[in-house]
């Protein structure tokens, strides 16, 4: 028998055993679906939420420490879709509103969080639309940035949740990565006009200085608008900066990855909703807002109060209150739950302290990095 033969036999044998492992996962993933389609009529009949990102993600992390060929972020892709088509199993589906268009980071966000099988992703330009159509109920939630950790809250979120009868449902923080991106591979020496949202310009400040000196700046509203405008300009001398993740949905090219100045740049977003999250394991987290009455030391009380109770505050920041002159809202963020006696307590000793306060959620803590 000739080597060719032989090599060919191992070949075709090899692929008999992929079929039958194609067979064994096709069966597991059977039973598994039979198994969450049981869990999802339970979770109905005990009134809870069908949508657990913790749980998903504990799932995950743990699956990834089992491998030992694919790499971890392969089985968190793959496993992200299997959870995906789990929840449309259950019968989830909802509409989730982001900050367009499609390609910035709230979409990323509202990817990561959200399962893409039942899920209408509906792409908003402002965030006051998607805090009205939540309120109107006319989608399910909202995805909303709330604070960058190098430059600070976003106020009008703030804002709104101040001003919107709507609870936080969830979190999640993203690595912001900066990229240069172009219609094709193209020299640096031969762009001249970059297009991107004044954020990311300010994120990229000293790259930009040093690799493309002598190139005009032009703002947009988002870095997935500075997408569009090169491929509407067609010509190697624009470029635009934004994510990766946009790159891929508008078929352009990544030219230099990482650009940021600034390794450590985070956003975190919030998922808003009409509905509390019922999910309760882990650590959970709670937002609230408050206005203190007008005496000497009264702010201090308040954070005493949950000093003496050991409760960990993440958070705490002041807002111009705008019913009047001088005066400011507090917005705080602990670790605890607001059904926890212990956190009662402290809200009933507030009282004495402040002349209102609203709990805007409480929530699992968790981070997609």
């Amino acid at each position: 028998m000739s080597e060719e033969k032989i090599h060919k036999d191992e070949l075709e044998n090899y692929r008999k055993d992929i079929d039958k492992i194609d067979n064994n996962i096709i069966e597991c993933l059977n039973k598994r679906g039979e198994i969450v389609q049981k869990i999802g009529n339970l979770k109905k009949f005990l009134n809870m939420v069908v949508n657990q990102p913790k749980r998903e993600r504990d799932i995950i992390d743990r699956i990834k420490k089992k491998s030992t060929i694919l790499k971890p972020m392969s089985i968190e892709a793959i496993w992200k879709e299997i959870l995906s088509a789990n929840k449309l199993i259950q019968g989830l589906t909802h509409k989730v509103g982001y900050l367009g268009p499609q390609g910035t980071f709230t979409h990323q966000a509202a990817l990561e969080f959200f399962p893409k099988a039942g899920t209408e992703f509906i792409t908003f330009d402002t965030m006051t639309e998607i805090f009205e159509n939540v309120e109107k109920e006319k989608i399910n939630f909202g995805v909303v940035p709330i604070e960058n950790s190098l430059q600070g809250t976003v106020r009008e979120t703030l804002d709104l949740l101040i001003e919107k009868d709507l609870v936080i449902y969830g979190e999640l923080e993203l690595r912001i990565i900066q990229n240069l991106i172009s219609l094709k591979n193209t020299d640096l020496s031969k762009i001249r006009n970059v297009f991107s949202h004044p954020q990311a310009f300010a994120q990229t400040r000293n790259w930009v200085k040093t690799n493309l000196p002598n190139a005009d700046l032009i703002d947009v509203k988002s870095t997935a608008e500075a997408m569009h405008k090169i491929l509407e300009m067609n010509s190697e001398s624009y470029a635009a900066i934004g994510t990766a993740f946009a790159s891929k949905i508008y078929g352009l090219k990544v030219l230099n990855s990482g650009i940021e100045d600034n390794s450590s740049n985070y956003t975190r977003f919030l998922i808003i909703s009409k509905e509390e999250n019922d999910f309760k394991e882990g650590v959970m987290k709670t937002s609230l807002i408050f206005v203190t009455k007008h005496t000497p030391g009264a702010l201090y009380r308040v954070l005493k109060i949950f000093a003496d109770s050991n409760i960990n505050l993440s958070k705490i920041e002041s807002r111009p209150r705008r019913i009047g002159r001088w005066e400011y809202i507090f917005l705080m963020d602990f670790e605890g739950d607001k059904s926890d006696p212990r956190v009662q307590k402290v809200f009933d000793k507030m009282n004495e302290n402040v002349i209102w306060y609203k709990i805007l959620g409480s929530y699992p803590l968790i981070n997609f990095i």
